[in-house]
Order: C-alpha cells, then structure tokens, then sequence
C-alpha cells in the first residue's frame, strides 16, 4: 500500500508537469509579458523552473517508492524524496498565489485583476491566447498532489515504526 500511495503521488506530480508544459506551450502572455516583450519573459521561465523541479522530485519518488529497507520500509532517500515532494507541492501553491504581489510587474492595475486574469473561467479581455482555467486546474491539482503527499509521508512514518507486540533487543 505503501508503494502505491508513493507511486499515486509521483504520478499526481507528473500530471502537476504535464499542465505546466501545455501552459508553457499555449500561453502567450506567459510567454511575452502580454505581447511587451520578445519570448521568453520571466514569469516563463518561473513556471519552467518549477515544472523542472516537479519532474525531478516525481522521478526521485517513483525511483526510490518501491524500494524497501531491511525491515520493508523505504529507504532513507526514499522517505527523504517524498517528503521533499510533499513539501514542494505547498511551496508550489504558496508561489501560484504569491504571484498575485507582482500584478504591476505584468501591467494589471491591481492584484484584484491579476486575480481575475489568472482565476478565471473566461478568457480576460484584451489578453492573448491561453487557456483560462489552465491556472485554477494546476492549482486544484497541486492542491491534491500536497494532500496525496502528506498521506504518503504519514503512511511511510507509519510503516517505519516497529510493530507494538515486536521485541524490543
């Protein structure tokens, strides 16, 4: 059970990359500051890293998940990646929403707007092509990609424990 809560949480995050890399493709205001700037502009880049950084620790879970240690247990790289990841996911949603405080940096006259144009189900008017609910479905997904890897991380402290009628020597 273990491995496959590890292994579900590598694949939420790999789903987490999958939609970052269609919204590095398809968001042009992502990719030129709104038309201001020739490709690329930094809040790509931002998104890239991050996608970069999901993609490693995913590849990290799903290769040390299944491992096990001399009692069953996952190993200390294993249980390392997976809290890694866990941790990741909230430093990812922390950065989805604190991207609101740059909202002068990309011409939006408030972050109220910013918080439209990014949250919203429309397209915003006078923007370029993107997907609009692109951003709230990779936040929904980060969200639940944080909640898999907790349970992951408590499933593994659980397994890590020696049982309670085992002999202590």
């Amino acid at each position: 059970m273990r491995t496959r809560l590890a292994t579900g949480f590598a694949g939420l995050l790999l789903l987490d990359v999958i939609l970052m890399l269609v919204m590095l493709g398809t968001d042009k205001n992502l990719q030129t500051d709104f038309g201001a700037t020739a490709q690329y502009y930094l809040h790509w880049y931002g998104v890239l890293l991050l996608g970069v950084v999901t993609l490693v620790l995913a590849a990290l879970i799903l290769a040390t998940g299944g491992r096990s240690g001399s009692k069953g247990n996952t190993t200390s790289l294993g249980r390392t990646s997976l809290v890694a990841g866990a941790a990741w996911s909230f430093v990812a949603i922390i950065a989805m929403v604190g991207i609101l405080a740059t909202y002068k940096q990309v011409g939006f006259a408030s972050a109220s707007l910013f918080a439209q144009y990014l949250f919203g189900v429309s397209a915003y008017p006078g923007t370029l092509s993107y997907i609009p609910w692109l951003y709230d479905l990779l936040l929904g997904m980060f969200l639940v990609s944080a909640i898999v890897g907790v349970a992951a991380v408590v499933q593994d402290r659980r397994g890590a424990r020696p049982p309670v009628d085992a002999p202590q020597g």
